[in-house]
């Protein structure tokens, strides 16, 4: 249940952020031009673009917090590089498989499958997720440690210990 917790964590903001931009794009998309193609499209593009801001985002702040001693311009510098190398390294091979194939047709196929853009579209954005992440954890927990990761809390460590030792 820990990692389920952990997982959770580090990708609900992402999956929030790449939903809006998904769903919302593809709507707009669909409704200006009429196509399922475009629609598509968008979504894909959405999906990547709100996703990879949030991760972004969060891998810099981590960085950048975590590197008091350096003078601020290189401090900035440093955490950029190191979110771009984590963001790669952690979804670069879900990214590539999921852009290029499994979202594009997913989402041009739900609608024509179940006769319906919104459970189409609901069912594009599950199929797609679902295979994206097993690769994005696959590599989160296969390359941790050239990952830029949250570190817990005091708090959390002295929750998870003592959870973890048995009562007498």
């Amino acid at each position: 249940m820990t990692k389920i917790c952990e997982w959770v964590r580090r990708y609900l903001p992402c999956e929030i952020a790449s939903t809006i931009c998904e769903l919302g794009g593809a709507t707009i998309a669909y409704l200006t031009t009429g196509s399922l193609a475009a629609a598509a499209v968008v979504a894909t593009v959405g999906a990547s673009a709100g996703y990879y801001a949030m991760a972004f985002f969060t891998a810099v702040r981590i960085t950048y917090r975590g590197h008091t001693h350096l003078p601020r311009a290189r401090r900035l510098l440093v955490a950029n590089g190191l979110a771009l190398r984590s963001i790669a390294v952690e979804f670069g091979p879900a990214e590539a498989i999921d852009s290029l194939a499994v979202r594009p047709v997913a989402f041009y196929a739900g609608p024509l499958l179940f006769e319906g853009i919104v459970a189409g579209w609901i069912f594009a954005k599950l199929a797609a997720d679902a295979g994206f992440y097993v690769l994005a954890i696959f590599s989160y927990e296969r390359f941790q440690r050239l990952l830029v990761v949250r570190k817990p809390r005091a708090a959390e460590v002295d929750d998870e210990r003592s959870a973890s030792i048995p009562a007498s």
